[in-house]
């Protein structure tokens, strides 16, 4: 067994590693202490075979906290045209390392995880508490081992918590308005930047919602969302369809009875592009609708049969819509 992790963690060094593997490999790392993991890698991390492959930092990165892990789904945009509108594309599953940055305040003893997610990445996490979270296009989560025996995050942006039971350390999530609190749960959360509201979906378990303009605290059960605006410090809490909430962290693009304007504003975080829609006249139609793994221009063709629009595809980054 020790062979064949030195071979699947080679093949995590230089990016051949396949979903099953590393998941096996993770699952071998975490049953052994630091001493043994440093002596089975030594030859691997020591070994001159292509010095640019990894930098003395990284392999401190990964002895480091080895069960802290980021699986990206990558959406690519294709210039070439699809000849069949329901051809889908499956995209590439990766593991990336690079992108976590571990940050250590000068005051204090205890490291910061931070995570941030680009435009058009999405990103599954587990937490050194073995939480798990699945991160939205352009998020940015920061974790740390917080005062009074509690575990704290910080999001900008939109992320899915599956929280590790643990009565003895509440889970905190902070927002730039709101605070959510739980023992062991699963929720979503949407704290866009720039957006005038944050939304909360509870899938299970409970939570409670607290802040500094908030008239009091509120506790949601499943099957709930509770709307805070920034604009009028209130909040309502409604029934809410999980199905189409959480969609977005198993790769599905999905929207039900939505405005085409705020669809096309989704679609941009989405694919990581900029969309300049200069039709009008259906700016605030209801549309509904589900792609999961659907390229970017398989999108666009749907849309341009349904509502007879044309589109075109400036560089790799910018889409025009118009009749």
């Amino acid at each position: 067994m020790e062979n064949y992790i030195k071979i699947i963690y080679k093949k995590f060094l230089y990016g051949t590693i396949r979903k099953e593997e590393f998941l096996e490999m993770r699952h071998e790392l975490n049953k052994s202490d630091l001493p043994e993991l440093t002596n089975l890698f030594s030859e691997e991390w020591n070994e001159d075979m292509n010095p640019e492959v990894m930098t003395e930092k990284d392999k401190e990165i990964i002895r480091s906290k080895l069960n802290f892990y980021v699986e990206f789904d990558k959406k690519r945009l294709y210039r070439k045209r699809m000849i069949q509108i329901a051809a889908v594309l499956i995209p590439f599953v990766f593991i990336l390392y690079a992108v976590l940055y571990i940050n250590q305040p000068s005051t204090e003893t205890e490291k910061d995880f931070v995570v941030t997610v680009k435009h058009g990445d999405r990103a599954q996490v587990t937490l050194p508490d073995q939480s798990k979270v699945w991160m939205n296009s352009n998020s940015k989560l920061v974790y740390r081992n917080g005062k009074n025996n509690t575990r704290e995050v910080q999001l900008t942006g939109e992320a899915f918590f599956k929280v590790y039971k643990d009565k003895i350390r509440p889970f905190i999530v902070s927002t730039s308005v709101i605070q959510v609190e739980v023992l062991g749960t699963s929720f979503n959360l949407n704290a866009r930047q720039g957006s005038d509201v944050v939304e909360t979906s509870l899938v299970e378990g409970s939570i409670k919602l607290s802040g500094a303009e908030l008239s009091q605290d509120y506790l949601l059960k499943p099957n709930e969302k509770a709307i805070y605006t920034t604009s009028t410090k209130s909040i309502k809490i409604v029934p809410t369809d999980n199905e189409v909430e959480t969609a977005w962290k198993d790769n599905k693009l999905q929207f039900r009875s939505e405005k085409f304007g705020s669809v096309v504003k989704r679609m941009e975080e989405w694919y990581g592009v900029k969309i300049i829609s200069n039709c009008p006249n259906i700016e605030h139609d209801l549309i509904s609708g589900a792609f999961k793994g659907e390229s970017l221009e398989t999108v666009l063709e749907s849309f341009s049969i349904q509502y007879k629009i044309k589109y075109k595809i400036q560089g790799d980054s910018v889409v025009v819509l118009y009749n």
